[in-house]
């Protein structure tokens, strides 16, 4: 799978431009504040549908403009593809794949596939457990599609008992204390569907990412799912046992949205003990192990995104990398492409203002 061409109108600070892209390495380059991140950004709204910058689709519009257009041409093993991404700011964002409107965004997950590795990508070690959850419901959704709508599922019916958790904190009225039971057991059903799927992925990208990992320092690579239940019905007793601090708190207790990814570098835990290097060299056997296991499992390999990555890795880490992603797509970010191994055969891109020069 590799971007041929990307179209941009009225996106960020692009009024009007076309980026056309070679299948290997793509150097974005230019000073900070020109658009390079911004460019990436628009690939990777294809993936997902979402920004991975700003949850408010209306921060994509260009300040002067009413509307965004973006649109991406790319092939995959069958065909040459295209997807539309229209924002407004005053309606629904619409898709179109092929030329066809889709009515969910869970039609778009799968089509299109990236693995982006910018600074930021760093909370994913550093940060709380919700850049772990995050990542690993991002991860699943591009390689099960069903997954998505699982989880779409367990969040909604999450949303509904944790409302009722609300209005029971202020009234006694038992027959809506009997409502419980019912969220109750819809929510230990998804919910422990979703931490299985979770499971069996973190299981495979711990393979892949414990090899990469002593590939790029020497070091052991330790990944883990936590939760807090192992079955249907350990979940749901805990859900029916807990209710009393659910009121004092307000909100579900239990359940894989408080779930967590446990990593360590040598038996040690990597955000107590990490060193700079070493959560850089974790973040990226994760990321790297992630673009395997896709390609492993479609026979496609996603588009690699990375966003003024090289400044962040040293000399070693740097020279890995380039050796990983040769005859791989990859757009990569920078502010002077000559700081980057063997840019010489890379297409060089250079931005100045959203536009390219």
């Amino acid at each position: 799978m590799y971007v041929k061409e990307l179209r941009l109108s009225g996106f960020r600070n692009y009024k009007e431009e076309s980026f056309s892209f070679c299948s290997g390495t793509n150097i974005i380059y230019g000073n900070n504040a020109q658009g390079k991140t911004n460019a990436l950004e628009a690939v990777y709204l294809f993936s997902i549908g979402k920004s991975f910058r700003t949850q408010q689709d209306r921060e994509l519009i260009r300040f002067d403009e009413a509307f965004t257009k973006i649109d991406v041409c790319f092939d995959d093993a069958q065909r040459e593809n295209e997807i539309e991404i229209v924002v407004r700011r005053d309606r629904k964002k619409q898709i179109k794949i092929n030329g066809v409107p889709i009515n969910k965004m869970g039609e778009l997950i799968g089509c299109f596939t990236v693995v982006l590795f910018s600074p930021d990508e760093l909370n994913l070690t550093k940060g709380s457990p919700n850049a772990r959850r995050r990542f690993l419901d991002i991860a699943v959704s591009q390689m099960r599609p069903k997954y998505y709508h699982l989880l779409r599922r367990y969040n909604k019916v999450l949303e509904q008992r944790n409302n009722l958790i609300k209005k029971l904190r202020h009234t006694n009225d038992e027959t809506l204390k009997e409502t419980l039971g019912v969220w109750n057991e819809k929510l230990s059903d998804y919910g422990m569907a979703v931490v299985t799927y979770r499971k069996k992925f973190v299981e495979t990208l711990k393979t892949y990412a414990k090899e990469i990992h002593l590939e790029i320092s020497g070091e052991e690579f330790g990944l883990d799912y936590k939760t807090g239940f192992s079955s249907k019905e350990e979940f749901l007793e805990k859900l029916n046992h807990s209710l009393n601090r659910e009121l004092e708190m307000g909100f579900t207790l239990y359940g894989p949205h408080r779930d967590d990814l446990d990593i360590d570098i040598g038996g040690k835990d990597i955000k107590t003990y990490g060193s700079q290097g070493q959560h850089r060299s974790a973040v990226l056997a994760l990321k790297l192990a992630q673009a395997d296991m896709i390609f492993e499992d479609t026979g496609e390999y996603p588009v690699l995104l990375l966003d003024d990555i090289m400044s962040e890795l040293d000399a070693g880490r740097r020279s890995y990398l380039s050796g990983k992603i040769k005859n791989k797509q990859v757009i990569i970010t920078c502010t002077d492409a000559e700081d980057l191994p063997e840019s010489a055969n890379a297409k060089l891109i250079h931005i100045e203002n959203g536009k390219i020069i």
